[in-house]
């Protein structure tokens, strides 16, 4: 089952917020729904769900102001809820199918039925109360899913793996003793999490985390020391060199020829170093 999302805006008119209630009900929201499937991503489901409203925002991404996590244990059916905030906007809120609208002033929300997660980002956003950090329970979450992944007894080992084959085979403690002594205070960072939790856990291969690698690192451009690292490491993790020609084809689609021209001579040159013939027999 997919996770579902919910939008919202916080409205403010005059230091007062915009606040709705469905018919029979006793619990308060902001004006929102859920993003459907026509909808063409967040940004466009909320500015129709606004519009329903008879509300427009101009420039509705800029608007965005964070996303609330459901509580744990909530499962599938606990929303994503994604935030919007802005005083910019236009219109007469009309409500529709017999639900209350009402605006209230955000001191008088600590007396309303309204879910609490809302509430505490309503008053950080009039800076009533400190925002909210979710990042600590997102990289939580994180390890827990990625904990039983993998053939290794831990997230250490893997990342150490990961090292190993990344740099060209050799000793794993070397390799990791050679990252702490070039950057100490990120050594066991990356290890632990970007190698022993996300490339660890299994869920994708290595050949191909290494060619998205590519990709993102080709796109950026200006990193060339990294690119020529992962280009290697693709091929140490038994990439073809065919496919490596067509990763950075595709990066010359989404994210233009300049990066992929860039990107294409350092290429060529890990290819010359470990001997590996140009795909296609070109000179």
């Amino acid at each position: 089952m997919a996770q579902r999302i919910h939008l919202a805006a916080i409205l403010e008119r005059e230091g007062k917020l915009l606040l709705r209630r469905e018919r029979g009900a006793s619990r308060w929201a902001l004006p929102g729904g859920d993003l459907a499937p026509e909808h063409a991503d967040v940004d466009a489901g909320m500015a129709a769900i606004l519009a329903e409203l008879g509300v427009a925002v101009d420039g509705i991404a800029g608007a965005f102001r964070e996303t609330l996590l459901p509580p744990a244990g909530a499962g599938p059916e606990g929303a994503v809820r994604n935030l919007y905030a802005t005083s910019a906007w236009t219109g007469e809120p009309r409500a529709a199918d017999g639900a209350e609208l009402s605006w209230r002033a955000p001191a008088e929300l600590a007396g309303l039925d309204m879910d609490g997660r809302v509430r505490e980002a309503v008053l950080a956003a009039f800076g009533l109360a400190p925002p909210r950090d979710d990042g600590p329970a997102i990289l939580a979450a994180l390890r827990r899913e990625t904990d039983a992944d993998g053939p290794f007894a831990s997230r250490r080992e893997a990342g150490r793996d990961v090292l190993r084959t990344l740099s060209g085979g050799g000793d794993a403690d070397a390799r990791h003793a050679d990252l702490r002594a070039r950057a100490p205070e990120l050594a066991d960072d990356v290890v632990d999490f970007a190698l022993g939790e996300v490339w660890g856990n299994g869920r994708l291969d290595r050949r191909t985390r290494s060619l998205q690698v590519v990709a993102m690192l080709a796109a950026l451009t200006g990193r060339p020391a990294q690119l020529r690292s992962h280009l290697n490491g693709a091929l140490n993790h038994g990439a073809a060199p065919e496919e490596v020609v067509e990763t950075l084809r595709m990066v010359a689609v989404y994210a233009g020829f300049p990066a992929a021209l860039a990107a294409w001579p350092v290429m060529e040159e890990v290819f010359a170093e470990r001997g590996v013939p140009r795909p296609g027999g070109g000179p």
